[in-house]
């Protein structure tokens, strides 16, 4: 199949209100069938087969746990093709903003949101790491102290670069929470998010994607975002 006939083959599967609710729910959230169902309003029959269709051409994947399947979205391109669907619809969240620790800091598939993400970014921009976000999805170029925020924070960007994916470097992505701001999205998101984790800098909620910032975290980035947190 040709990458032009691959393209088309995904725009179709995603010509489904329910397929891609399914998809916007679990950009949010693993979540398991009984979950889903709550989230679409979908037969059970029904929600069946879309799962089926959407594990068979990777678009998620499906983990046994117990008695249950938890069902997350594939790959970070997934993730941000169904963002970018909805945001071009004017429709950047489904339901009220998040309250309490998601509200706080979350990740956002694989980066970091909330208002310690959006706190990561604007910190990033002042101190001229990256450049100042213009809209949503719009790239985020480096800015002249790139090497030394950066490197201050253990991030190797040219290891970034090298991911091996198509995924977009960095870009500005809407926060559902913080409204009319942003975090980082694309790779540096991912590595700012990554390297937070196996630093101990933030811990993760396994039953939500709520991350606590550690006295560790604080400590580590109060010079870069302060003590806000």
């Amino acid at each position: 199949m040709s990458e032009m006939q691959a393209a088309a083959a995904l725009a179709r599967l995603l010509g489904d209100a329910i397929r891609l609710r399914l998809l916007q729910a679990l950009i949010r959230s693993e979540s398991t069938v009984s979950e889903l169902l709550a989230a679409t309003d979908a037969s059970q029959s029904n929600l069946s087969n879309h799962l089926r269709l959407l594990r068979e051409d990777g678009l998620i994947t499906g983990e046994r746990r117990g008695r249950q399947i938890v069902y997350r979205i594939a790959t970070p391109a997934i993730a941000e093709l169904v963002d970018a669907l909805f945001m071009a619809v004017g429709n950047e969240q489904s339901g009220p903003p998040p309250t309490g620790p998601l509200a706080i800091a979350r990740t956002c598939y694989d980066h970091l949101a909330g208002r310690f993400g959006v706190a990561l970014l604007e910190s990033l921009a002042a101190t001229r790491a990256i450049g100042l976000p213009g809209d949503s999805w719009t790239e985020l170029g480096l800015g002249p102290e790139a090497g030394k925020i950066f490197g201050g924070l253990g991030i190797d960007l040219d290891t970034a670069v090298r991911d091996g994916t198509r995924r977009r470097f960095a870009y500005a992505c809407p926060d559902w929470s913080e409204q009319g701001h942003f975090h980082v999205g694309g790779l540096v998101g991912a590595a700012l998010c990554d390297r937070c984790l196996k630093a101990g800098w933030v811990e993760r909620d396994h039953s939500t994607r709520a991350v606590n910032l550690t006295e560790s975290g604080k400590q580590s980035l109060k010079w870069l975002i302060g003590d806000s947190f």
